[in-house]
């Protein structure tokens, strides 16, 4: 309370403007140094918060906007995966090297061709239920008659 009567009572006083312009005569000119260091830093951390905002929106909007992490992770939230499941499937797609991991939500051959790896293996049980989490159980089972019928052929041709 008392800064705040103290400002009042400082703005109450007149001001002496006589002795304005005494700072621009050549025989009173001088060079403060600690007030062009407190005016730099302000340029400098005002320049530094602009650019970290930039950089924080341009981030921010490239994150929103094409980023296929963030897809993978809206379909595991969509799909109610939880925290083994989502884990599986990261596993899945760097083993398969996929530059979008969310296509396995769209491609069954990926989960299948996936239960072929012998890193796998032990696991086809898990890949099966997330193949009928995502493509539903008849949709799922076509999918894996078709590979089936494919090898068939391919083991005929060899």
């Amino acid at each position: 309370m008392t800064a705040l009567w103290n400002l009042v009572l400082l703005a109450d006083r007149e001001a002496d403007f006589t002795a304005m312009g005494d700072h621009f005569r050549a025989e009173s000119a001088h060079l403060n140094i600690p007030h062009l260091f407190v005016l730099g830093l302000s340029v400098l951390t005002v320049a530094s918060l602009i650019w970290a905002l930039t950089r924080w929106q341009d981030n921010d909007f490239a994150w929103n906007l094409d980023n296929p992490q963030r897809l993978f992770w809206d379909l595991c939230r969509r799909h109610e995966l939880n925290t083994n499941e989502t884990t599986l499937l990261r596993k899945v797609s760097r083993e398969l090297q996929l530059a979008h991991p969310a296509s396995l939500f769209v491609d069954p051959r990926l989960l299948i061709s996936a239960m072929q790896l012998e890193k796998f293996h032990d696991l086809h049980g898990e890949i099966c239920k997330l193949g009928e989490i995502f493509f539903g159980y008849h949709l799922w089972q076509q999918a894996m008659a078709a590979d089936k019928n494919r090898k068939q052929e391919e083991s005929l041709v060899v």
